[in-house]
């Protein structure tokens, strides 16, 4: 059940999205729309488009952005009209299938554990000339699967500087929580250098109300809990990049630290008269060291051939410590359980691209990559015992899993009269071995061929068209075991799991308007093989496993909109909203259903309005979340539910200087959560009880000033 403030949120992001989203309106306003006057907008600024060879480009120079007074190029690509910035799967397999949507100076950076995102957020817009959308044809940017993609153009030519400071609070929850972060780039005759640090104080706080129910529906028990964890993230990064006569080379340096420390307290007033007020604390301690290193080394070999050799490494050292402790009300209690996990994962690729330009009107590439993927971790689990904490066999819960896998590629860019065509064929061939609990040893072989066509029959409009193979990371995590205090169950791990594999094929089509007005709507359909999902065995026992085929088929829409013509001078609003559904059978029951973990529709709706001459911006957030299903063997939990909103305001009366309060989270909406749990098979057995949450979040009050030099 979802609380009534919950739901009619969602139900005014959803509308306010679906109607401006896909209205007629809404397509005759893309069509029309002017470009945005505040009066202070020099005509020349807006973007330009060309097509050719299968592609547009729309070309956005600097000053295009500075009604959004940006401070680093993050900013300014969070402002492209109709672009969403795809951070990548820094899980995915190896480098190749990490690639979000962004390139910077035409290439990737060798870094694969720091998002795109982050990497922008360090490049001060001071440095950026300008940003290129190319649609259709990507071909030569080695980005598999993308079809719309951002170049970031670096000026590169002086030096510029980014910071920004300021404080967070919490409601409820108060204190002051500093951060801050510092970016340089420089580029002297030599190359050219970025430099960063960031640090941040944080806090996470939740407030929860459950109820236990009965079989039957009837109250059993109240629950008041609140989740409350301290957090601290330093990071630094170095990227260099330099000339040595033909051969660019590359680097790219990054430290993270992470520390959250905390728990949740649930307050149980039981129903029954019999039974006393009790308490349970859940305390949690997360440590995460994040290292990598990469480097490319490129240079021309002739006319017509250029060649890139790519190295990297990363480490991860994560450690976790979990207790559980019981008590009356006001009391210290006594510890139940007490956890220890860590875990040290490590990756090493090593990569080769080749590109061929000889061959009039195509595009070769040829790639060939090996990736070392190693997982070391050790669990165990302590508890209860005639006054002792006694350590519990765990199976798995020592072990070493290390993945090896080599992949080569070969794609063709070229032109099919008015149809652009990418097709790229690809194959992986990959050894999984564990050692230490579980012994285990499988090979795996697999095709990944895929093709993106795209067709431009106006300037103003393109039609997409996809189909792929996509082969799922291995979560190294999946084959040792852990344990969830919070349910109070064991989570074993699985030597015998195979990945994930999809067939993918989605259709957009695109309109843009005048100005900077541009919307979009794709339709997808997904076939998986293999699911991973949990897998019941003998007894109470459940691990991750492979339960058969499924489909997913959806839709997902994008707009941008200019609101002059609505009467709010440079204004702007960005929506998009996804909708899908699922089908896969059940292991248990054998009857279909949604797939585990994937909701059905999110919905975002972002309104902001930039005055140029006032020196003035504001600007707000809504978006709503659909719930998703976990299925286990003896649960069904219904969870992920929220809507809520974020807003801003920010001040540039102070020239270099933006003076900004954002309020996060303004109507508190957190994740709700209706678990059903049976009292054994869930196919078979009657229910057992069912606990019902309403959740809500710690207002974030931030107030920040960000400036350049």
């Amino acid at each position: 059940m979802f609380p009534v403030r919950s739901l009619n949120n969602r139900l005014l992001a959803i509308t306010l999205t679906n109607l401006v989203l896909f209205s007629p309106t809404a397509l005759s306003l893309v069509e029309e729309a002017a470009p945005a006057d505040d009066g202070v907008s020099p005509v020349g600024l807006e973007p330009q488009q060309v097509c050719a060879d299968g592609a547009c480009t729309i070309t956005y120079p600097a000053s295009f952005f500075k009604r959004y007074a940006p401070i680093n190029a993050l900013d300014m690509v969070n402002n492209l009209p109709g672009f969403a910035l795809d951070d990548g799967d820094t899980e995915s397999r190896g480098f190749g299938g990490a690639a979000g949507n962004v390139v910077v100076n035409g290439a990737r950076i060798s870094a694969k554990t720091e998002a795109p995102s982050a990497i922008l957020g360090r490049i001060p817009a001071a440095d950026v000339d300008r940003i290129e959308v190319i649609r259709g044809q990507v071909g030569g940017l080695d980005l598999r699967g993308q079809n719309v993609v951002a170049n970031v153009v670096r000026r590169g030519d002086a030096s510029s500087g980014a910071w920004s400071g300021g404080t967070s609070t919490y409601d409820p929850g108060g204190g002051v929580y500093p951060f801050g972060e510092l970016s340089y780039s420089t580029a002297p005759s030599f190359g050219e250098f970025t430099m960063a640090l960031a640090a941040s104080d944080g806090k996470s706080i939740r407030e929860r109300q459950e109820r236990l129910l009965g079989a039957d529906g009837t109250l059993n028990e109240r629950r008041f809990e609140i989740s409350d964890e301290d957090e601290e993230n330093y990071n630094a990064t170095l990227n260099a990049v330099t000339q040595f006569g033909d051969w660019r080379v590359a680097a790219n340096l990054g430290k993270d630290y992470f520390l959250g420390v905390g728990g949740e307290t649930s307050n149980r007033f039981p129903v029954d008269e019999q039974s006393n007020p009790f308490k349970l604390f859940q305390g949690d301690y997360d440590r995460i060291i994040n290292t990598e290193v990469g480097f490319d080394v490129g240079r021309s070999l002739g006319t017509a051939w250029r060649a890139k050799a790519i190295g990297l490494y990363r480490e991860r050292d994560y450690t976790e410590l979990q207790s559980l402790i019981r008590g009356s009300l006001g009391e210290i209690g006594t510890q139940e359980v007490d956890t220890r996990r860590r875990s040290i994962t490590e990756e090493l690729i090593g990569r080769l691209e080749f590109d061929y330009s000889g061959w009039n009107g195509h595009t070769i590439e040829i790639n060939l990559e090996s990736a070392q993927n190693t997982l070391d971790s050790s669990f165990s689990l302590s508890a209860l015992e005639g006054g002792l904490l006694v350590p519990q066999p765990v199976p798995g819960a020592d072990s070493t899993v290390e993945e090896e896998r080599l992949d080569f590629l070969i794609s063709d860019s070229f032109q099919l009269g008015a149809i652009s065509i990418d097709a790229a064929f690809s194959a992986e061939d990959s050894t999984v071995t564990q050692i230490g609990g579980f012994a285990e040893e499988r090979s795996f072989f697999f095709l990944k061929p895929s093709v993106a066509m795209s067709y431009s029959p106006t300037e103003r409009s393109q039609w997409r068209l996809r189909a792929l193979r996509n082969v799922g990371q291995l979560d190294l995590q999946d084959f040792v075991s852990t344990a969830d205090l919070g349910d109070v169950e064991l989570a074993l791990g699985n030597p015998q799991l195979s990945p994930e594999t999809t067939i993918t094929v989605d259709l957009s089509y695109e309109v843009r308007g005048d100005g900077f007005a541009i919307g979009s709507l794709t339709a997808f359909h997904d076939w998986v093989d293999d699911v991973n999902d949990l897998l019941p065995l003998t007894g109470q026992l459940e691990i991750p496993g492979n339960i058969g085929s499924a489909t997913r088929a959806g839709l997902r829409g994008e707009l941008t909109l200019p609101l002059d013509k609505i009467g709010l001078r440079g204004g702007r609003m960005d929506a998009n909203a996804s909708w899908q559904t699922s089908r896969v059978d059940d292991p248990l029951t054998e009857q279909p259903r949604f797939l585990s973990e994937e909701r059905q529709w999110e919905a975002i709706l972002e309104l902001r309005q930039d005055l140029q001459a006032q020196r003035f911006a504001w600007g707000a957030i809504l978006f709503a979340f659909d719930s998703f299903p976990f299925y286990g063997l003896d649960e069904i939990d219904t969870r992920g539910h929220r809507a809520d909103m974020d807003f801003f305001l920010e001040s540039r009366h102070f020239e270099g200087l933006r003076l900004r309060l954002v309020v996060e989270d303004v109507l508190r909406d957190g994740e709700d959560r209706d678990r059903r749990v049976f009292e054994g098979d869930r196919s078979t057995s009657p229910l057992s009880f069912r606990e019902v949450r309403e959740q809500s979040r710690a207002r974030t009050i931030s107030f920040e000033i960000r400036g350049d030099f």
